[in-house]
């Protein structure tokens, strides 16, 4: 009873920092909409889209697979890794920020400075350590000390363009604090080695870790690029069913946002009781796994059209035909991040869990692609759906033989 109530505990705060984060940016939006006007909010859209797509140069993996290593690792090893990944994590921001910022000062030149400087707000956090509080467990230290200040960072931000209307105040107020949640964040996992770390600033170590984390940032690009895929292919092709593309792409996303915390909690439960039960949890994972996608999946798939009443109310066009396959392709996705982030990657399955996002890729492209010409968006979230699939079965087969082999 006592592990029950533990467990319950570290999921419930995981789901306070995910809960917390997404209610404050839901909150803010008809804020700034309001002070600023819906032209201004969708350029900091754009920013903070971009940032996704740069901020997988400036993680470099280690936001993908850095759970799992943290979690394989013993207690005493662990701030180690977390320097050598803030070191080149650092310099890599240094490169990536710049070509960020002039990028969108060619496309937005009017708001040269908003985007500059939005730019390197969106940027920060990919410096932060909210992948090693994940993978040790810690999800108060995940709250307290790396979304908190962000989350006071936002609050803070509106607060500041609705005194002054400036929009450039609010993103050079939330660079401060997601910069200060930075630096608490790496303050706290550093003070845990003190005295045994030792701090290599040299680039061709930072090359080496580069070298070594290949493998988690093809699976953090792939999953990137293949997550805004289907967007893109319905606008250029289908755009008049964009919207209920929209709606399928936000219910998919919020369920996926929904689910981290039981994706957390795993990866840091799995090497908790010690090297001699990590097989069996893993075991345990990767049985409970389906049990939790197809419940999810199934619950998406008969809401969905409830749900999407409430995103977009009135007639959006969003029915079972549609609400069906992005069940289908949470049940899968909710499958995989488990077997594949909290199983494989303590493992030392990393490279397999590249491959298997390469053949998701490689097998979805053209199922989208076809998808929309033939069936339209219904197309899309079917040819999604498969290719999910088809990655949880590859990193089924990887774990099993795994398994099976340690028998």
């Amino acid at each position: 009873m006592k592990a029950i109530i533990g467990a319950l505990f570290r999921v419930g705060t995981f789901a306070l920092t995910v809960g917390a984060g997404t209610v404050v940016g839901l909150l803010a939006i008809p804020i700034i909409t309001r002070v600023v006007g819906a032209d201004a909010w969708a350029v900091q859209v754009l920013v903070q889209t971009l940032a996704t797509l740069f901020g997988v140069v400036v993680a470099f993996g280690w936001g993908t697979v850095g759970p799992g290593l943290v979690a394989s690792l013993d207690s005493k090893e662990r701030p180690q890794l977390f320097l050598d990944s803030l070191i080149t994590r650092s310099y890599l921001l240094c490169v990536a920020a710049p070509v960020m910022m002039i990028l969108l000062a060619v496309l937005r030149p009017r708001e040269a400075l908003f985007v500059t400087l939005a730019s390197a707000a969106y940027l920060m956090p990919f410096v932060g350590a909210s992948w090693y509080f994940v993978g040790e467990g810690r999800p108060m230290r995940l709250f307290l000390f790396d979304a908190l200040p962000q989350l006071l960072g936002t609050v803070a931000g509106v607060g500041v363009l609705v005194a002054t209307r400036d929009f450039t105040l609010l993103v050079t107020t939330q660079l401060v604090f997601n910069l200060i949640a930075v630096v608490i964040s790496s303050t706290v996992v550093l003070r845990d080695g003190a005295g045994r770390l030792t701090a290599n600033f040299s680039p061709r170590n930072s090359l080496r870790q580069m070298a070594q984390q290949r493998h988690g940032v093809i699976t953090a690009a792939t999953g990137s690029f293949y997550v805004n895929l289907p967007m893109l292919v319905v606008n250029a092709i289908i755009p008049t069913q964009l919207a209920s593309y929209a709606i399928a792409d936000r219910l998919f996303r919020f369920a996926v946002t929904a689910f981290s915390p039981i994706l957390q909690f795993v990866q840091g439960w799995i090497p908790d009781g010690g090297a001699g039960a990590s097989d069996h949890r893993i075991k345990r994972a990767s049985q409970l796994a389906p049990i939790l996608g197809v419940l999810g999946g199934s619950v998406l798939a008969a809401a969905g059209p409830w749900a999407a009443q409430l995103l977009v109310p009135g007639s959006n066009n969003f029915g079972y035909s549609l609400s069906v396959p992005v069940g289908v392709s949470f049940a899968a996705v909710a499958v995989s991040q488990i077997i594949g982030l909290a199983c494989l990657v303590p493992i030392g399955k990393a490279r397999e869990l590249a491959s298997s996002t390469l053949v998701g890729a490689a097998l979805g492209t053209p199922l989208i692609l076809l998808g929309a010409v033939s069936l339209g968006v219904a197309g899309v979230v079917w040819g999604m759906a498969f290719s999910e699939a088809a990655v949880a079965v590859f990193q089924i087969v990887v774990l099993r033989r795994h398994l099976s082999g340690k028998a």
